[in-house]
């Protein structure tokens, strides 16, 4: 193993047995925390707290589809590495799966080293990507006013719930915050509020953010959790 190459924490999701137990293992010996998944649906039912950084994606999974799932993954986890891993090698199926959102297509019978050389590639364009990020200008939330500003840029008008959310991202340890503690904040019952509904929100918060001129990994989703501001924001 390159000994350069950074401990990540990794989501396989493939309905194989055997070949599932093989990848965990191969990526376990490779120093990396990785949780295997059988299906897309349970994804949510694996609560460990931990940001995801490179997801592996089977594309014929039971239930939702490996696109589907590799779409969706796109929009919460929008730093994360997705590598997509099939035996589907035709050229639309490559096209269809860069289009929703892949890093890499690998096609199988695969070598594991190939895979674990995959991943940790991922993991440092990861890292550089968080470097970037934090060498960023702060942004400044204006509470009274509404407004979101960070230097040169237009300030972008906020609603007051968006304003909310943004304040307990600020104070919350390590800017992260769970589906219950946003629910919360905006007044919202998780029990009856749909967590789909939930997620709509964060959309359209980050397109917010990304409008006032952060990049589209100003909020990460954080698996089996909630989401983690990933912006130095400044409260007036």
């Amino acid at each position: 193993m390159d000994t350069s190459s950074p401990r990540l924490n990794v989501v396989l999701v493939e309905d194989h047995d055997v070949l599932r137990q093989l990848l965990t293992q191969a990526l376990e010996e490779a120093h990396h925390a990785v949780v295997a998944l059988s299906c897309a649906e349970e994804l949510e039912d694996v609560a460990a707290g931990q940001p995801v950084d490179v997801f592996l994606v089977d594309l014929n999974l039971p239930g939702e589809d490996g696109l589907s799932l590799t779409e969706r993954l796109r929009a919460a986890y929008p730093l994360a590495g997705i590598i997509i891993v099939t035996a589907r090698s035709g050229l639309n199926d490559k096209l269809e799966g860069y289009a929703r959102g892949a890093d890499l297509y690998l096609t199988k019978p695969l070598e594991v080293p190939e895979l674990c050389a995959a991943v940790a590639a991922q993991g440092r364009r990861r890292q550089r990507v968080q470097g970037l990020l934090a060498q960023q200008p702060p942004y400044t939330l204006q509470q009274q006013q509404l407004q979101l500003t960070k230097t040169g840029h237009t300030p972008v008008s906020m609603s007051p719930s968006e304003v909310a959310i943004l304040v307990t991202f600020a104070r919350a340890p390590g800017q992260r915050l769970a589906y219950w503690q946003i629910a919360e904040t905006l007044g919202l019952d998780l029990e009856t509020y749909a967590k789909s509904s939930l997620e709509v929100r964060i959309v359209r918060l980050r397109k917010k953010l990304v409008e006032a001129g952060a990049h589209a990994t100003s909020i990460e989703a954080v698996r089996g959790h909630g989401y983690q501001l990933c912006i130095d924001l400044r409260l007036v």
